[in-house]
């Protein structure tokens, strides 16, 4: 894993044509634009192998239009939508980058006074954060690399889950039970599991006595 991390791309060589994707989990929006600010029209394509290949000829397409030499593609690193994409533009010859979701947000509010996200606006905002030198290269990992990234992000999505349910429980026992922590600090464990599971009506009984008495 030595080596594969991710390097600052900051030019943008004249006679470049700059492809950008809004990714989406079912449809993308490209956009296709070169140095001298000539573009065409912000178009749509699926997330499937169908709409990779209108991808493919709409670069083509705008490369032989626009007089473009080179091809440099973009998106926004937002979720794991991007990834097949990403695989089948390998094949291609195209210089592929990706930019950081935190650094499009100000430049959306320069362009229209406007945070709001929109299909048509958000590829042409990543096409000027290219032409700023702030786009990253990628890093595609393969083999037991591959493996050990997508081990290691379903490891953290479940540590996130763990810890949400965790505080979930300390709520509910502060409710039922508010010395609860006096006797045990750790809310997991054996012991903390058995008295919740096997006692918990105990605590709960008198709680609600007191409740309807109060009322």
């Amino acid at each position: 894993m030595r080596g594969l991390r991710t390097k600052r791309v900051r030019t943008v060589k004249d006679g470049t044509l700059i492809v950008t994707a809004d990714i989406g989990a079912t449809t993308n929006t490209g956009y296709c634009t070169c140095g001298d600010g000539r573009d065409i029209k912000v178009f749509k394509f699926g997330n499937t192998r169908e709409g990779f290949e209108k991808f493919s000829h709409m670069i083509v397409a705008a490369q032989n239009r626009l007089q473009c030499d080179d091809v440099i593609m973009g998106y926004e690193s937002t979720g794991p939508y991007a990834e097949p994409l990403v695989h089948y533009l390998m094949t291609k010859t195209v210089s592929i980058v990706q930019v950081n979701p935190l650094h499009t947000k100000r430049p959306k509010e320069v362009n229209d006074n406007s945070p709001g996200k929109t299909d048509d606006k958000d590829p042409r905002v990543i096409v000027d954060i290219i032409r700023l030198g702030r786009a990253l290269s990628i890093v595609v990992p393969e083999g037991d690399a591959a493996y050990l990234r997508r081990l290691n992000n379903a490891r953290e999505r479940h540590v996130c889950e763990r810890t949400a349910l965790l505080n979930q429980m300390q709520q509910l026992v502060f409710l039922i039970f508010p010395e609860f922590k006096t006797v045990t600090p750790q809310m997991i464990g054996k012991t903390v599991r058995f008295i919740l599971r096997d006692y918990a009506g105990v605590y709960c009984a008198p709680r609600r006595r007191m409740i309807k008495k109060a009322a």
